[in-house]
């Protein structure tokens, strides 16, 4: 069964769902693009090649230890989802 997302907006559930099956995805926030990557070490916030917070393989602690702006992943895609696009989903 294929998942269907809605890719134009980049609501948290959708991020939350892509996580949930595994993919790498990025997006671009404020002119930037950023990288969530899925390595064996788990998953990292990547910007410019830095790691910007921990590995871990739990998505719900990722969403709240990666922060851009001192904004948590889940703050700024649960309020700030306009000004966020995904780009390419792996």
């Amino acid at each position: 069964m294929d998942q269907e997302y809605d890719l134009e907006k980049a609501t948290f559930e959708t991020l939350m769902q892509l996580l949930e099956i595994g993919h790498e995805i990025e997006f671009i926030y404020k002119d930037k693009e950023y990288f969530i990557s899925n390595f064996q070490d788990g998953r990292s916030l990547i910007v410019d090649s830095e790691a910007l917070c921990d590995y871990t393989h739990d998505h719900n602690k990722f969403v709240q230890m990666a922060k851009i702006d001192g904004m948590t992943i889940e703050e700024l895609f649960k309020n700030h989802s306009d000004a966020i696009e995904f780009g390419t989903i792996y």
